[in-house]
């Protein structure tokens, strides 16, 4: 069994990546992407995801642990392995508000019009979800990042119970910031 974090860009994973290292889950991931002012807690990435499209057989080194995995690239996961998946769901304008201020922190701009990636985003999330509900060697569960980090112990029940609750869900909560929740809606 592979436990995979996924969402869109910005959508929490790298929060629920340190919440379930936090729970004890061993996690796949190599250091390349430092923390930095967008992710003062750290991406928690590994490189070799990047090029899933192209290669998935590094996923047995995933094999017993936990690994992110951006939404788009769910659907390149080989069939020869089953999946636990934690999918991050947060507001589409938060996604872009916080994609948008990251670019602006690491002086670039953003090339695509906000419009056109809120569609691509949209349709990209609910794709994703059809897919896995079709896959029969991939369960899922959705959790609310606003919900998370505002209100956990609703959130981390169900993951725990997910999990068939095996977490310190004490422990779990620990890892949340809430001063880090910089780009919210207000009127949600």
């Amino acid at each position: 069994m592979i436990t995979i974090v996924s969402g869109l860009p910005r959508s929490g994973t790298s929060l629920m990546m340190q919440m379930l290292e936090k729970g004890g889950m061993p996690i796949l991931t190599d250091g390349v992407r430092k923390p930095d002012d967008n992710n003062q807690n750290g991406y928690y990435e590994y490189e070799k995801v990047k090029g899933l499209m192209k290669d998935n057989s590094w996923l047995d080194e995933a094999e017993g642990k936990v690994v992110k995995v951006i939404s788009g690239l769910l659907s390149f996961l080989s069939d020869n392995h089953e999946y636990k998946i934690i999918l991050m769901r947060r507001d589409i304008e938060e996604v872009l508000s916080s994609q948008a201020k990251m670019l602006e922190r690491l002086g670039t701009s953003q090339k695509v019009d906000p419009g056109i990636l809120k569609m691509t985003f949209e349709k990209q999330f609910e794709m994703v979800r059809t897919m896995m509900l079709k896959k029969e060697n991939m369960q899922f569960v959705e959790i609310s990042y606003r919900d998370l980090v505002l209100a956990p112990e609703n959130e981390i029940k169900k993951i725990n119970g997910f999990f068939g609750n095996i977490f310190n869900q004490e422990i779990m909560i620990t890892a949340i910031d809430k001063t880090l929740y910089r780009e919210k809606k207000l009127d949600l």
